[in-house]
């Protein structure tokens, strides 16, 4: 006499999946940036990805790490901070006019970075005068690396002066390794810069397309 055996097929929920796999793809975001920012806040850069371009990044509130940046931008500054919310970036703001909100809203996250009048209170390399640029990128790992950062992330494209941007690779960490202490590579750069906008009160003025 033969046994027969019932076969069973489960059924799959697409969305429950994709829902599984994007949770999934937070949590290696999130560790990386977590080691990442040990880098930082120990007074390293690390090479990441953007939205835009690949770019180098220090602790804005680290002395060693900014001297480092500087070091390898061949410049003191002006740096673009990269912030984890739009929240966090208005609160640089000294103060925020509709067409700043609005603009902020609509913009972030993106590959627009806004100079405004900012607070006092940061490292001089962050600031123009008295105003900075800042961006909440699109790169969920750059936000990610934002917020284990403490919110900000002082950051420059990644190449020294008149040179092209590199990949954050490993050979351009062991060609560099005297300024990048580690990279983050799960995500890519669309490799074109950002579109920058100068705000000042409600007026909005097109620094680069």
């Amino acid at each position: 006499m033969f046994r027969t055996r019932s076969i069973f097929y489960k059924t799959v929920d697409r969305k429950t999946v994709g829902r599984k796999t994007i949770r999934g793809q937070n949590v290696k975001h999130k560790l990386r940036a977590l080691r990442a920012a040990r880098v930082l806040k120990q007074g390293g850069c690390v090479a990441h990805a953007t939205s835009t371009l690949p770019g180098i990044a220090a602790d804005p509130n680290n002395q060693q790490a900014i001297r480092q940046l500087q070091r390898f931008k061949q410049r003191a500054g002006p740096f673009l901070l990269l912030a984890d919310s739009i929240h966090t970036a208005l609160r640089q703001a000294r103060y925020i006019s509709p067409a700043l909100r609005r603009l902020a809203r609509s913009s972030w996250p993106g590959a627009v970075s806004l100079i405004i009048p900012a607070k006092p209170g940061l490292h001089a390399a962050c600031y123009e005068k008295s105003s900075m640029a800042l961006r909440v990128d699109a790169s969920q790992q750059t936000r990610c690396l934002a917020k284990a950062c403490g919110g900000l992330l002082l950051s420059s494209s990644l190449n020294r002066s008149k040179q092209p941007p590199c990949k954050a690779s490993l050979g351009m960490q062991l060609r560099l390794h005297v300024f990048v202490n580690d990279r983050l590579t799960s995500e890519t750069s669309s490799g074109k810069a950002s579109q920058i906008m100068r705000v000042w009160r409600n007026d909005c003025t097109l620094i680069r397309a």
